[in-house]
């Protein structure tokens, strides 16, 4: 199973051992780059293509891989999954050989890149919306036609009407949401191609009309879609939307409320000059109908002196 090459020059003393920068997470992504879902094939989680980029193993050919610093080599042909032992039983000695394969002085024996590197941030608030919102309008810039296949058809159902899009020079542009949608689940445009954060997938572009699927174009192992954390993500995305929206009709009845209580004092007050003048009213009349009766008194008073003459 493992096959370790001569004592190489390349060799890291322990005092060269550094902090994470961005050369060591470049390095990384280059060795994740080497495991194709054909070389590196169904292997478990212990030993996935990130597992042993983290330690600093690259995939060199059919279940081989290699030491980028001290040349040591792991063969991880695994047994049928059938024979439930001595798979088990194989994949505790890989594990064991991702470290213990490296050279005495090897750098990689005693570093690795960090869990978080390779953990996917959680989308929890709005900025964070509008931060993917702007990075998929610089994504438009170089396409012509978006069209999103696959499950993201029916199931991430939005619109540019969800988002704050006032100041996007996009706001009517259909081509917006399948950007986002995109740009969602770690794909970023770099040079004619899309390439994914996590698993660095590279898939070239046709920039007159570009048809994908941003969840199955990911490579098998990719965190996107271990445990389905694409559904996560869109979950996230429509709760931030939801509680937005809340907020809209939130704000929308506080001013509503507000406004109601500027205009109820102008209200009452007229109601109460109309009280004032149907009041001024009925006084008028009553004058007024109290003087007819008295002319019409004087009227019959008058007939009445006449007759007797």
């Amino acid at each position: 199973m493992l096959k370790d090459s001569k004592f190489s020059s390349h060799l890291l003393h322990l005092s060269q051992l550094q902090i994470i920068n961005h050369k060591t997470l470049d390095e990384y992504r280059d060795r994740l780059k080497t495991y194709e879902d054909y070389l590196w094939f169904g292997k478990p989680d212990q030993i996935s293509a990130i597992e042993c980029s983290r330690r600093g193993w690259a995939c060199q050919s059919n279940d081989l891989i290699e030491c980028v610093n001290c040349h040591a080599q792991i063969f991880a042909q695994l047994p049928s999954v059938l024979k439930k032992e001595q798979y088990t039983e194989c994949i505790e000695n890989i594990c064991q050989s991702l470290v213990n394969s490296h050279h005495r002085y090897c750098v990689w024996k005693f570093m690795i890149i960090p869990e978080s590197i390779v953990q996917l941030t959680d989308i929890y608030s709005n900025e964070t919306v509008n931060r993917l919102l702007k990075e998929a309008e610089e994504f438009l810039s170089h396409i012509n036609q978006i069209d999103i296949v696959g499950q993201l058809q029916t199931i991430f159902q939005i619109e540019s009407t969800d988002f704050d899009l006032l100041s996007s020079s996009y706001l009517n542009d259909p081509r917006l949401i399948s950007a986002f949608k995109i740009r969602v689940f770690c794909w970023k445009f770099n040079n004619s191609l899309l390439i994914c954060d996590k698993c660095c997938r590279e898939i070239r572009i046709n920039m007159n009309h570009f048809v994908f699927d941003p969840i199955l174009s990911h490579r098998a192992w990719c965190p996107i879609l271990k445990n389905n954390q694409w559904k996560k993500r869109i979950e996230q995305i429509e709760n931030i939307l939801y509680k937005k929206s809340r907020n809209k009709i939130s704000e929308i009845k506080t001013n509503n409320d507000h406004t109601t209580e500027n205009i109820l004092p102008d209200i009452i007050s007229t109601q109460n000059l109309f009280h004032e003048l149907i009041s001024s009213k009925e006084y008028y009349r009553s004058c007024v109908q109290s003087t007819f009766d008295d002319n019409t008194s004087t009227s019959d008073m008058d007939r009445t002196n006449n007759e007797s003459i």
